[in-house]
Parts: C-alpha cells; sequence; structure tokens
C-alpha cells in the first residue's frame, strides 16, 4: 500500500504540472441512482448526465462493497473514503446496545434551530472525518459547503467541520440548518427562502416532460404495485393545494429547487473563485423518493431522470460561467441503488420475486420464535431483543450454550422464507475465512460499539414492505450495491472502466486530483485513470 501511495504521488505531481489543480470540487450523489439508466435513457440525456457519461471516465463497476446499502452509510461512504465498519454510521438508523433505544444517524438533541426552523441533526456519529475535513486540516481558508433534501445526505458529505450545511425543511418548504453549524442563515439563503420559489416555478400538475411514445417503450404508465398519488398511479400528478412544499421532494422540481440554491450559495460564497480550493457537495434525492415510490422501471423516474439531466446540464454551465470551465472537477455517485418492484419483476422479467408485509407475512413468525424460545428455556424474559439482540445469560439456565442458542435462532430464523442467512456477532468482528456468502459485506457494514448481536440476509429479489406497494433498498445484492462512479473534468480524456472499484474510492481520487492530503487508514484509493 505505501508503494502505491508513493507512485500516486509521483503520477500527482506530473498530473499538476500538465493540468492546473481545481479550484472547486464538486461531489454529487445522486440517491438510488442505478448505472443502468445511463445505458437504458442516455440517449435521452442532452444535458449534465449526457456530459458526464460520454465525457467523463465512467466506472461501469462500482460498488458499494458492504451490505447495509442506505443513505446513511452510503453518503458517509462516499465522503470518508471509510466502509460503515470504520465511519461508524451503519444504518440510517440503529438501536443502541447499551440502552436498546433508536438512534438516528445524525440526531443531535444540542444542536437547536435556526431562525426558528431546522434544528435536532448534526454530525456528531460520524467517527472518521470526510474529504471537506481533509482539506480543512490543509488550507483553513477553504470553504466546504454541503448541501441536500435530506439532513442526513447534507451531514455525512458535508463531515464534521464544514463551513454550510443546509438541508430541505418541508414544514416551510425552505433550506434549513442547525446551530451546529450556524447561528444564522446567511442573507443570501433568506433571501432565497423568501422568494417564493416555490409558487414561481412549480406548476399545478406534473406532466411528462417527453412525447408519450418514449415512456410507453419501457412499460406501463398505471401498474398496480406503484405508490398511489390521488387514487392512481399514472400521470398526470396534481398537487394537492397548499401542500406543493411537501409534495415537491418526490419530483423533478424537487431537484430544481436544490440547483437553483446551490447555484446561489455558489456565487454568494465565491466558491472556486477566492485563490483556494473550495469542496462543494451535492445530494440529489428526488430520484430516491421517485424510485421508492413507483420503482426503477416507472415512467416516473423517467421523467425524473430527463429532468434532472437538464438541471444538471444548467448546473454545469453555471459553473463555467462564474467559476471557469478549467477551475472545477466533478464526480457523481450514488449512495445506493435498489431493487426493482417484485411484481414488475414477476411480470415482465420473469425473474422470482416476492413483496413480505411485515406485519402479516414477518413479524408473527418472529413472534412465534420468540414464545418457542422462550418455551424451550423455560422463561418469561425475552430471549430475542427488538430483533436485534440476544440475551445469552438465559441459556445457561438450561444447560444451553451460546453456540446452542444460536443454532436455534439460526433454524427459526431461516424457516421463515424471507430469510436465507444469519450472521452473528462473533462472526462479523472476526477476519476468519467464512463459507458463509456475503458475509465480508456484512462485515465491511459492522461497526462493533454500535453493531446487533446478529443481522440477517433477506431472500434475493425479495422485499420486506409496510404496505403493498413501492420498493426498498439495504440488501447486499447487486441490484442495491451497483452504482455509478464517474469523473470529469473539462479536457480529461473519455472512458470506461470496467475494473472493480468501490464508492469509497470517490473521496481519495477527488483528493489527489486536488492536491488534498488522504489519511492512510481509509478503505479507499485514488482511481489511476483519472490521474493519466
Amino acid at each position: 500500500m505505501k508503494k502505491l501511495f508513493a507512485l500516486l504521488s509521483v503520477v500527482s505531481l506530473f498530473v499538476f504540472a500538465e493540468s492546473p489543480v481545481p479550484k472547486l470540487v464538486v461531489f454529487i450523489s445522486v440517491d438510488q441512482m442505478r448505472p443502468d439508466y445511463f445505458e437504458r435513457y442516455g440517449h435521452l440525456f442532452t444535458g449534465g448526465l449526457h456530459t458526464l457519461y460520454t465525457k467523463g471516465i465512467v466506472y461501469t463497476n462500482a460498488d458499494l462493497n458492504y451490505a447495509t446499502s442506505e443513505t446513511g452509510p452510503g453518503h458517509a461512504t462516499l465522503s470518508t473514503g471509510c466502509f460503515p465498519a470504520k465511519n461508524g454510521i451503519i444504518g440510517n438508523e440503529w438501536i443502541d446496545p447499551e440502552t436498546k433505544n433508536t438512534v438516528y444517524c445524525v440526531e443531535d438533541t444540542a444542536a437547536k434551530t435556526v431562525d426558528g426552523d431546522g434544528g435536532g441533526y448534526s454530525s456528531k456519529n460520524l467517527v472518521v472525518p470526510t474529504i471537506g475535513d481533509w482539506l480543512k486540516g490543509k488550507s483553513k481558508e477553504s470553504k466546504v459547503v454541503s448541501i441536500s433534501s435530506k439532513d442526513r445526505a447534507a451531514i455525512l458529505m458535508g463531515g464534521k467541520n464544514p463551513d454550510k450545511v443546509f438541508w430541505y425543511g418541508k414544514k416551510k418548504g425552505a433550506m434549513v440548518a442547525s446551530d451546529f453549524y450556524m447561528k444564522t442563515l446567511p442573507e443570501w439563503a433568506k433571501t432565497f427562502n423568501a422568494s417564493g420559489w416555490i409558487e414561481k416555478n412549480v406548476p399545478d400538475v406534473w406532466t411528462k416532460s417527453l412525447p408519450e411514445s418514449v415512456y410507453a417503450k419501457i412499460g406501463p404508465d398505471e401498474f398496480p404495485a406503484e405508490q398511489q398519488w390521488n387514487d392512481n398511479t399514472s400521470f398526470p400528478h396534481a398537487f394537492t393545494p397548499g401542500k406543493k412544499h411537501e409534495q415537491i421532494m418526490g419530483t423533478p422540481y424537487g431537484d430544481a429547487l436544490l440547483i437553483d440554491f446551490t447555484i446561489t450559495a455558489v456565487t454568494a460564497e465565491q466558491l472556486g473563485k477566492r485563490g483556494v480550493t473550495d469542496v462543494l457537495c451535492l445530494s440529489l434525492s428526488n430520484c430516491d423518493y421517485v424510485g421508492h415510490g413507483f420503482g426503477p422501471d416507472s415512467h416516473e423516474l423517467l421523467d425524473l431522470l430527463v429532468n434532472l439531466d437538464k438541471q444538471l446540464g444548467r448546473f454545469f454551465q453555471e459553473l463555467d460561467e462564474n467559476v471557469g470551465e478549467n477551475n472545477y472537477v466533478v464526480a457523481l455517485s450514488a449512495d445506493h441503488a435498489v431493487c426493482p418492484l417484485p411484481e414488475y419483476n414477476v411480470q415482465f422479467r420473469n425473474i422470482a420475486a416476492k413483496r413480505y408485509l411485515y406485519n402479516t407475512d414477518i413479524k408473527p413468525k418472529l413472534d412465534s420464535l420468540s414464545s418457542l424460545l422462550k418455551y424451550e428455556l423455560n422463561t418469561s424474559e425475552d430471549v430475542i431483543i427488538k430483533n436485534s439482540f440476544i440475551n445469552y445469560t438465559l441459556a445457561t439456565k438450561d444447560r444451553w450454550d451460546s453456540v446452542k442458542l444460536e443454532q436455534e435462532i439460526t433454524k427459526g430464523l431461516k424457516n421463515i422464507e424471507a430469510f436465507v442467512e444469519v450472521y452473528f456477532r462473533h462472526e462479523l468482528i472476526s477476519a476468519e475465512a467464512s463459507d458463509k456468502p456475503f458475509i465480508q459485506k456484512y462485515r465491511n457494514s459492522y461497526y462493533a460499539p454500535r453493531g446487533e448481536d446478529f443481522q440477517y440476509r433477506i431472500r434475493e429479489n425479495c422485499v420486506i414492505s409496510s404496505r403493498p406497494s413501492g420498493t426498498t433498498h439495504g440488501s447486499p445484492y447487486r441490484y442495491d450495491t451497483h452504482v455509478p462512479l464517474i469523473v470529469w473534468r473539462h479536457g480529461i480524456q473519455p472512458q470506461k472502466v470496467s475494473r472493480p472499484v468501490y464508492s469509497a474510492d470517490a473521496a481519495p481520487t477527488l483528493a489527489t486530483i486536488a492536491g488534498i492530503s488522504i489519511p492512510k487508514n481509509i478503505d479507499g484509493t485514488p482511481l489511476v485513470e483519472t490521474l493519466k
């Protein structure tokens, strides 16, 4: 590894001698973006996504390389170059092993509101620094600004010591923060929030942007397993009067608002124009909202993407004009991908898939397993606590031991059709070889101080849901962990690279391009193709 970093240092010096160090590092995450969207819909892109895919270095075989494919871990891994086992963000939420209380990944009760809104969140649960923190360690004059629709995305991309972090507050339809980052919003942000952006830019109905014939090629608009919008699942989608500020997050207009806010931030904060390198993190969340509700094969998702393409094109044009086309570098990736609607897979792809409803298909069987264990151990105490922890002390009461108890739990869980494997704490913290499939991905997800006593793997191509519509992610399977990874700046040699890489490689790659020192103990490595 030391030889690799030495080689990269030499390569970096050569690169920097040939091309200027970027004054602005733009780190974009498109929440729930799948790489196959470029392959399926790339011919429809004419803006920013087109630029990235045709003019950038595209890594077609990028993977999370960990099991917990969720928003919190995804953004923490992108920004730190460390898997959840090191960065500490093991899920969007987890159960505290000591108190057994649920912890939200960015919760912070000490973080107060700013100008009467926001509050409640900070990066205190992130245990390692991000690319922005690496930069601030080198250049205190540099700025780090992070923006997203979601609090956890903005916060975990921004890191421990950013200058500004903003997320969207649905309550008032405004960009908000917590006093962990600022005591009051900057004047430019207040002006944006007071501008009536939603009233000026969002119509009363979300309609399709392309001819109907384009959408018809990908499948039906009306599909029973999609979420309902005003009693149907098909276009057009009328906004409920008085609810636009909530409903736009889940439409292309949510991304448009975020891009406009980000352009305003770049200009007002003079990012990339002050003689030092700055970092701008931007997480666009509406692909995730639409994907959850309508699935990755929906007309809604396609319409979201073609509009996102236009918005990113506009954004890059603004950067060309305000920062200078040779003065910034862009990396685009995703926090995770998504499982197709099980019903869609069955009907249109002939894939064995299933939706398990938690309250009817899972919970009663978990309750039965809990009752059986209590009976076998002759106890009234819970043997399995919150489906995550094991009361090992009970095993000794009936001449069982921990091995016997784990065997019985494994047998009971695998008798539930939705589950195919169980991984226990001692297996997850071990470095010993194991024949359990996917165990290394689970190990990369496991931060022991916050970890459960066991985790289970769901059956492939299936989802566990609280409702009979929509889809989700969170598994170790390729459809959830295969993400795009693209690096682009003006003048770079376009290419498609098929070797395996990881989302954790994005931050050290951007850092190396920008001449920022990289911590030695991270999981990611700079992608050498970007340095040639």
